[in-house]
């Protein structure tokens, strides 16, 4: 099984938000056979708000030094070709990731604005998404209510470490939160 953890971190919550920030770890059968961490400039017109650079602990300056989206987007794509043939319909990457609709969302459009248009191509329709899981695991009691659903909150329940809203350490704490919940599913 080829599964691909990713996480963003993007100038805000829009269509039109920039992403700033795209890491990932490349997982085959058990093993970790690549990691990614892309630092990316905004596009132009696109959106960066104070809030989420504040969030991110960025600023205007730092994230204008970034490498352009195009840049980008040749490295993603090479990750991409290298693990899978994206003609082939067996081969596709399953995606984890926490909340990882918004990611796969943010990535579409950023390959899009680059010229891809089959994203899909390259990955599953279904993902690994602990957030998915917590409301089936507090029904059969294996987990409890917290005040709130925050990858922060559930990696500080788990004991797992996280320095939030920096894209690499978020995927690497969402795949060791994805390892201990599924291990209360057995």
């Amino acid at each position: 099984m080829k599964i691909l953890f990713v996480d963003t971190e993007t100038g805000g919550i829009t269509e039109r938000s920039a992403l700033i920030q795209l890491s990932g770890i490349v997982q085959i059968g058990k093993e970790v056979a690549e990691e990614f961490n892309f630092y990316i400039k905004p596009f132009p017109g696109s959106e960066v708000t104070d809030e989420a650079l504040k969030i991110q602990g960025r600023t205007r300056e730092e994230v204008e030094t970034y490498d352009s989206e195009e840049e980008v987007f040749i490295k993603f794509m090479k990750i991409l070709n290298k693990h899978i043939d994206k003609y082939n319909k067996e081969d596709k990457f399953l995606v984890g990731g926490y909340n990882v609709r918004f990611d796969i969302d943010v990535i579409n459009r950023f390959l899009k604005r680059n010229g891809e248009k089959y994203l899909f191509s390259y990955i599953q329709a279904t993902t690994l998404d602990p957030l998915q899981w917590i409301a089936a695991l507090q029904l059969l009691k294996k987990i409890p209510v917290l005040k709130d659903n925050k990858l922060e909150t559930w990696c500080n329940h788990f004991g797992i470490e996280l320095k939030a809203h920096d894209s690499l350490e978020d995927i690497k704490a969402t795949k060791a939160l994805t390892k201990k919940m599924m291990l209360l599913m057995r």
